[in-house]
């Protein structure tokens, strides 16, 4: 099996697969840099709803009136279907947290 030559590219941020990995890595590394001070599923919700509205106007042909409105409302479902696939990604790979200790820093890689 050959390995990839790329990463992320734009096909991959156009499927499930590639947006929720890129909310869940985003995440994690945002809420690492950040400390927890915002909390990691409000980060994961605004990234899962800002990838989807990207896929649905930046990266297609402009739609009509009635295409608008169906365009936002397919943009909305598909980005809480990006923000689920990625909770239950994040929820099946970490463990579940421990009583918080005071000075202690939560893992990189933590449930939401």
């Amino acid at each position: 099996m050959e390995l990839p030559n790329e990463f992320f590219t734009v096909n991959s941020f156009l499927t499930l697969a590639g947006s929720y990995g890129i909310v869940v890595i985003v995440t994690a590394a945002i809420n690492y840099l950040i400390e927890g001070k915002i909390p990691p599923k409000w980060i994961a919700f605004v990234l899962s709803e800002s990838i989807s509205f990207i896929a649905a106007f930046a990266l297609t042909a402009p739609p009509d009136k009635l295409g608008l409105a169906i365009r936002i409302l397919v943009a909305v479902f598909n980005g809480f279907l990006i923000f689920a696939t990625a909770l239950g990604l994040n929820t099946i790979t970490t463990k579940p947290e421990e009583e918080a200790v005071p000075g202690k820093k939560k893992p990189y890689w933590a449930r939401w």
